[in-house]
């Protein structure tokens, strides 16, 4: 699976966001011991009544150690999508020249403004990182609103990508819904493939959109903290992750 760059990214998502998860709890619990016990209670796996120091919200607070690891994690994750904008030009490509072919014009209006939204999101990523590293574009960055600005708006075309991806799910929905009432048919084996490929992208992109909505927000979303951020990319992670194992054994 870590041979393909759709299951690394899928495998460095899930473990970045763990630690996210894990950083936010950590920092609030005093010790291993106490995370362990919140986490069981979380889960269910102790009694419902929980220990006086575990209830409220006076938690004392702390950093963690798997803060620095998880930031560490997602500068890598950002570095290896420094070449993205290649992927994106040939699938862009693609759907320029196939545009009279296009079984359905929604379907591919929809993937033309997706290609497009995430040409930006890269684009943008691309120039705000590299000026981090005062390789290039340090000035430009400077000069229009600094990291903060780029990275909010990088994240606004993520957001929009997003969202076509639940317009591209709504539009399937409707076309096989039509296919049915014509009485086309798909064998059941098809049939259960596409309907599981179906769901786990409707479960990656609502995951993905709480956080994508967070970081298009200037200030972000009031609530919405890192245990919360952690635990949306870990989902949306998860349910590339399943996709990407299904396919090694293809």
């Amino acid at each position: 699976m870590l041979k393909t760059t759709a299951g690394l990214s899928a495998f460095l998502s899930t473990l970045n966001y763990s630690i996210y998860i894990g950083s936010y709890l950590h920092s609030k619990s005093p010790t291993r011991a106490y995370m362990i016990a919140y986490i069981s209670h979380l889960v269910g796996r102790t009694a419902s009544k929980v220990p006086m120091k575990l209830q409220g919200a006076n938690i004392p607070g702390g950093t963690s150690p798997l803060t620095p690891l998880g930031a560490l994690l997602s500068d890598t994750r950002t570095t290896l999508r420094l070449t993205g904008l290649l992927p994106l030009y040939v699938w862009l490509k693609t759907l320029l020249n196939n545009s009279s072919s296009a079984k359905d014009p929604t379907l591919h209006r929809i993937a033309l403004l997706q290609c497009v939204s995430y040409i930006a999101f890269q684009a943008i990523e691309n120039v705000y990182h590299l000026a981090g590293r005062n390789i290039v574009g340090t000035e430009l960055v400077a000069k229009r609103g600094g990291v903060m600005k780029w990275v909010t708006w990088s994240c606004r075309a993520w957001f929009l990508g997003i969202n076509c991806d639940l317009l591209r799910l709504w539009r399937e929905a409707a076309l096989a819904r039509e296919r049915r009432q014509n009485g086309e048919t798909v064998n059941a084996k098809e049939q259960e493939a596409m309907d599981k490929k179906w769901w786990n992208d409707l479960f990656v992109a609502v995951s993905w959109y709480p956080m994508a909505l967070h970081y298009s927000k200037e200030g972000g979303l009031a609530g919405m903290n890192q245990g919360l951020v952690g635990l949306s990319g870990f989902l949306a992670g998860l349910g590339n992750f399943r996709a990407a194992w299904a396919a090694t054994a293809n």
